[in-house]
This record gives C-alpha cells, structure tokens and sequence, in this order.
C-alpha cells in the first residue's frame, strides 16, 4: 500500500483512509464502527464514526501480511456491512473466500488501482563456498527480481557490511526475469557481521534492504583412527588452516573426544574395537560423518560386525589384487563441483584395486572403469558414511599420489560442516534450531533483542540445541540479537517475505469472475475517479431519495404563489 494510486498522487494507503471517510458519512454519527486493518483482527474496538474517522487519519503501515480469511471473518458480531478498501494483491488474497461469506452481512468491496506494478527486490543472497575465512576473498551472488512490466536499465545496488560500503553497482534488470550478479567481498577480524545489499526503488521501498548475517566459520575437527602415526592424511589436512586435526591409535583411543570430532576417518585399522564399533554406530546416527578406508588384510570379523551396525551391504574382499583404472567422474557430478577449472573427459585417472566392496549406496561419487564404486555416500539417520574400496597405500591405490586427493580429501572433510545458522530468515512464524551449551542456574529465558525492543520466543532445549519461533508480534526486518542472562550469543537477520513484493492486483472485473452466480452478499465497485461507492451504496441499500426533489419543487410553488399575489 505504499504505491501511488493511479489518479492520485498519493500513496493507495491515503487514498483508502480517504473514501473510507467518505462511506462514514453515509451513516448517523450513532453508527456503531469498527476500523479493521492487517495488525488488529478481531481485536478492533467498536466506535463513533467520529472516532473513527480519526482512527482513519491515523492509519501508518503494516508489515503484517493480508489474511483474507481473517478479514472476511473479522468478528464483529451485530456488523452489518463490512468495506473491504484494498489492492486485492494476487499474492495474497484468496478468491476462493468469496463464496465462504457470512450470509448476515453485506460486503462491499473497494479495489484501489495503484498507478503501476512495477517493484524490484533482492529475491535473495548466497554465498559462493559455504565456508567464511576472515581476510580472505568470497563471493556473495545476488538475486534481483524485476517484478515490473519493463525493464529497469542501471538499477543501483550497494553491499554494506558493518555499516561500511563494500561496492556498488548498476545493474540491467529485464521485466518479469532474476537477474544473478556476483559481488565479491572481504571480512576484517573475528566475530559475526551484519551486512545488506540494498537497491534504489520508488514508490515501493519496504523492500529494498536485504538483511544478513557473515558469520566466520569454525575450524572443522578430523580426527583420524589409524596404526600409521606418519600417515598421508596427517599432512594433507595440517596445510589447510580450516581444519584441525587429532590422531589416535586403535588400543588408545579418548572416546570422549572422539564424539566432538566433525569428522572421524578410520584409516587401515586391520582389528576395530567393539567398543569402536558401537561408539561409531551412534556417532552416526546422531549426525556425524564417518569415512571407512580398508586396510590391505582380506578379512576381519570386526568389520563385518561394523558394517551389520551400519546397515551397510559392504565387506572386506578376498579376491584379485589387480588395479583397475578409475572412471572420469560425469561433468555435472556435485561432489566435483568447482574442483575442475577445465573438465576433461579424457583425463588421467588413478588405478587402485578393490579391497572393499559394496551395493545400494546413496551416491556413487567415483567408480572403476568397470562400474564397480570406488568412493560411495551412505546416509545412515542424521549421518553419513563414506566407504573408499581401496587402502591408502600407494602400491595399492594411486590416488595417494594423484592430482584427485587432495581435492578429494578436503571435500570429504568439508561434507561433514553444518551450517549451524543461515545467513537470513524472513519474517514469518518459522521454527529456528541452533546449538547451545545450557547454562548452570540463573534464568535460562532466551530473548530477541533489538535496539531497546524485547521479545520472547516459545522455546525448548532439545539435546543441546534451542528451538525458538519466530514471535508473531516480530515485525520489523533488520538485525536482532538472541540473548541470555544480558549476555548475546549470536545475531539473527530477518527480512520481509517476499510475497508482498509481488504487486500484481485483482481488477474489479476479475473480483466478480470469482463470484458465485447466486452470491447476493457481496458487492465489488468499480475504480472511479471521484468515488461513487457513497451514492451507489445510498440507492443499492437506502433506495432513490425524492425528499430532496419534494423541498425543490414546494420552493418553486411558493415562488410562483408570491409571484401571482403580488402582481395579480
């Protein structure tokens, strides 16, 4: 409703306060009133007409959404006649309730005909790689949406993090079409970011801020379960400042810090623990990431019982220890997403042999040239399990020293992350899960906070993760801190749903299309220039008022009484 009306030069909000008046004066001052909008119903007081009219003067906007269903049943029990002033978006009303009315009134509806439909917004914004190093270059991509019927040549558009302007830009938006567009960006120091791209749109500006949060990541744990203290594995992953790494011996493992691992890789172990295997069996299920890797022995109970806790058809191979080449992964393979800068489909792969097979994996990622997997994804409950067939030993697997495994490696490792908390919600009764270490005694109430605006969400502690809503009274987009006991834990961003960004409207002909043939309780107004909802009401319901031609025509008769007197 703040779009320009199109005979006006005002917003349609104005202009609906306005021939609302106009309807009040239809009615005796007596009238019993209710001024319903998108914030209050069925919680408006009944009131004068004079009372309303100032509740109209002082209507301000809403960033609650249009609820049809609420609207046609606001309850106002003894209401007789309910207006109904809006632009009848398409994105939210629902044409369907129009045959669902209360019998006992009469609704009139109003359509205001906004000068255009034109509106650019930011769809949303995501990060090129999932990882955020600080004083490191990213991409953040962009989505504008052009929701006009033409096009938009040099839209402005900005990126500010922390109140600092990181670029800007002048975009081209086609009508009707997403426009992507890449900005590239870089974060000094520790700690979250608040952050927004922000383009120039008028009239409609609600929209035209995105809110979001850069959070730098934590350092991802691998933890590697191996005999060799020297191996391959353990200089792979030092060289990169994303990962830390812990080593431990089969007979000398700390289980305690095993279950904090993002990641356990359990490399050439011939004989596994029992206790290992039920450890492993519930730190999968509970969500973490396991990468099995055989050791050169053909046969071992322990990994049977492993592979029968897993639910996993795999066993250790007795058969020929001959390599086989590898198979070109396929072009559009994700696993191998950005790892080639050029693909190939005649590249060299590595051989290896086949110590450990399988079936009725989740994904295949790499394969002999045969068809055989060499590299498959289990998802077993919240985690994951990936199997390689072969030992990391050079004479029996060339990846080790091939081109592959470093990429491969770390994309293993980096499968494991969990976004704990995305970059941006939208504002809408939505449930948020995240992380926290329950604090002993004190008031354990998380709240919402943002400039001196308190709020309180419905909340659980679920096994170390909060569960909070979303508060339905949360209406303002922009930045909110989640606290606790004073103390904040972390930053949230919140946006408009972008439905309400979509302007399209319902035309008075397109209103009555969706009216029942027998429907008698509902009426739809033209657009007018002057509004004649007033005078069309008075003759539809009051009928034609004569009293007004019966003074007229009593005052000509007296004039011409006097007239004959005078001069006869």
């Amino acid at each position: 409703m703040q779009n320009l009306h199109a005979d006006e030069d005002l917003t349609l909000l104005t202009v609906a306060a306005d021939q609302a008046k106009r309807v009040l004066d239809i009615f005796p001052s007596t009238t019993a009133i209710s001024v319903n909008t998108n914030s209050n119903y069925n919680r408006a007081a009944t009131i004068g007409t004079d009372d309303a009219t100032n509740t109209l003067d002082q209507l301000s906007y809403s960033t609650r959404p249009f609820v049809s269903q609420q609207v046609v049943n606001a309850n106002q029990a003894a209401a007789e006649h309910v207006f109904l002033f809006s632009d009848f978006q398409k994105s939210y009303f629902e044409p369907s309730l129009l045959s669902k009315v209360d019998s006992n009134r009469i609704y009139h509806l109003v359509p205001l005909k906004s000068a255009g439909t034109s509106n650019v917004f930011v769809d949303s914004v995501y990060l090129a790689d999932e990882f955020i190093r600080p004083d490191t270059e990213g991409a953040l991509y962009v989505r504008l949406y052009n929701a006009g019927d033409k096009a938009i040549p040099g839209c402005p558009v900005k990126l500010v993090i922390d109140n600092v302007q990181i670029a800007a830009l002048s975009i081209d938006l086609p009508a009707k079409q997403v426009t992507e567009t890449a900005v590239n960006f870089t974060i000094r120091g520790e700690g979250s970011k608040q952050a927004w791209v922000e383009v120039e749109d008028y009239p409609v500006e609600f929209d035209n801020l995105y809110y979001f949060v850069l959070q730098p990541s934590s350092r991802l744990l691998i933890t590697e379960i191996s005999e060799n203290g020297t191996s391959p594995l353990q200089r792979l992953y030092r060289n990169e400042p994303l990962f830390r790494t812990q080593r431990f011996a089969p007979n000398n493992i700390d289980y305690a810090r095993l279950n904090s691992s993002d990641i356990i890789i359990m490399q050439g172990i011939e004989d596994i623990p029992s206790a290992l295997v039920s450890t492993l069996d519930t730190y999968v299920k509970s969500g973490g990431t396991l990468a099995i890797m055989p050791p050169q022995t053909e046969r071992s109970a322990s990994y049977s019982a492993l592979m029968q806790s897993l639910a996993i058809p795999a066993s250790l191979n007795s058969g020929s220890s001959t390599k086989t080449s590898l198979a070109v992964p396929g072009r559009d393979n994700l696993f191998f997403k950005t790892i080639f800068a050029e693909y190939d489909p005649k590249m060299q792969m590595p051989a290896a042999v086949r110590e450990l097979v399988w079936s009725r994996s989740s994904e295949d990622i790499l394969k002999y040239r045969g068809g055989a997997p060499y590299l498959s994804r289990f998802d077993r409950g919240q985690g994951k399990v990936y199997l390689l067939a072969a030992p990391l030993e050079p004479e029996q697997n060339e990846l080790v020293n091939h081109a592959l495994f470093v990429p491969v490696m770390y994309r293993l490792a980096i499968s494991s992350y969990k976004q704990e908390q995305q970059i941006a919600y939208r504002l809408q009764n939505m449930a948020i899960t995240i992380p926290v270490q329950q604090q002993a005694g004190g008031e354990n109430i998380y709240k919402l906070v943002k400039d001196s605006t308190v709020f309180i969400p419905e909340q659980q502690i679920r096994g170390g993760r909060l569960v909070f809503n979303v508060p339905p009274d949360l209406e303002e987009a922009g930045f909110y801190q989640l606290q606790l006991q004073g103390k904040t834990l972390g930053s949230f961003a919140f946006n408009f749903d972008k439905q309400e960004s979509l302007l399209e409207q319902y035309s008075p002909a397109e209103l009555r299309s969706f009216l029942p043939k027998d429907q008698q309780h509902v009426h739809v107004y033209d657009y007018s220039d002057t509004f004649t909802v007033k005078d069309e009401f008075e003759k539809r319901f009051f009928g034609v008022t004569l009293w007004k031609y019966c003074l007229i025509l009593c005052l000509i008769f007296l004039m011409a009484e006097i007239a004959l007197i005078r001069f006869l």
